[in-house]
């Protein structure tokens, strides 16, 4: 369980959103600008753009990562320790105050 995990995330919104993961780290991977009306359609990725590695300043172990608009935003995790229920939300004051957890679970490898 141990095993780092990579994580992509389409978002198809036209705000940049600080998006937080509870009780691990991870890192920054890269981000890629995708067609978002056809992911909203299908939930195909198209990508349109190159690959944009992480800011220097955002090199490093981090809780919280910036989700740019109509990009996909990739991020390395390493579970160790707990199999089970994490959740995730956005730093948005709006959204936090309207308790907009989403949950997701981690199993143990086979």
């Amino acid at each position: 369980m141990s095993c780092p995990t990579s994580i992509s995330c389409p978002y198809t919104t036209d705000d940049s959103h600080p998006i937080h993961l509870h009780l691990v780290r991870f890192q920054i991977l890269d981000r890629r600008r995708f067609e978002p009306f056809l992911y909203q359609a299908t939930g195909q990725v198209r990508y349109t753009g190159p690959v944009t590695p992480p800011a220097p300043e955002e090199a490093g172990w981090k809780d919280t990562v910036r989700a740019e608009p109509k990009m996909v935003t990739r991020i390395i995790v390493r579970f160790a320790g707990y199999t089970g229920r994490y959740v995730w939300h956005c730093h948005v004051l709006e959204h936090e105050d309207n308790e907009m957890m989403r949950p997701y679970d981690v199993i143990a490898a086979p």
